[in-house]
């Protein structure tokens, strides 16, 4: 008799558990099809995991998105800066690029050893994006143990 009430009670919490489920699973699929669909018109690309070289042990880390909206090309992430000494920042730097070979830059930097920082940048006119992360010394102010520039947007030829 005992087995059979506890048999009993695991099939209606199973139950329980499949009705209040079942309709969350359901509407967070719609959710995420319709964050793909707004996505998509814009077609965003994602770049990263990007990192600086080794420094004291550590590496400051960068991912995030790019995309062209008609009118300017947006870079979107975050900078990760895990397990550095206090003297140094996680660092990133973006450089737009336009048809002429004009350079501007924008950067974001991360000085608190946990956590990420989120940036966003524009730029109208681009015909290529580069990102890098690197860290920040803060004794000396200036960048050090830069990893390689990676490109992450390329405007189409017939643009």
């Amino acid at each position: 008799m005992n087995r059979t009430i506890r048999s009993l009670l695991g099939v209606a919490a199973a139950t329980a558990v499949l009705a209040v489920g079942v309709p969350a699973l359901t509407s967070s699929a719609s959710a995420a099809t319709t964050g793909t669909a707004t996505a998509g018109a814009l077609d965003v690309d994602f770049w990263g995991s990007y990192y600086s070289k080794y420094r004291n042990g550590s590496r400051a880390k960068a991912n995030g998105q790019v995309w062209d909206d008609g009118s300017e090309v947006h870079v979107q992430g975050r900078l990760y800066d895990k397990n550095s000494p206090w003297r140094l920042c996680g660092y990133v730097q973006v450089k737009f690029e336009n048809a002429d070979g004009d350079e501007s830059y924008d950067w974001a930097r991360q000085c608190v050893s946990s956590g990420y920082r989120s940036f966003h940048f524009s730029e109208e006119d681009v015909d290529n994006v580069q990102v890098r992360v690197c860290y920040w010394e803060r004794p000396g102010a200036q960048r050090v143990s830069c990893g390689r520039w990676n490109y992450i947007y390329e405007a189409d030829d017939d643009e």
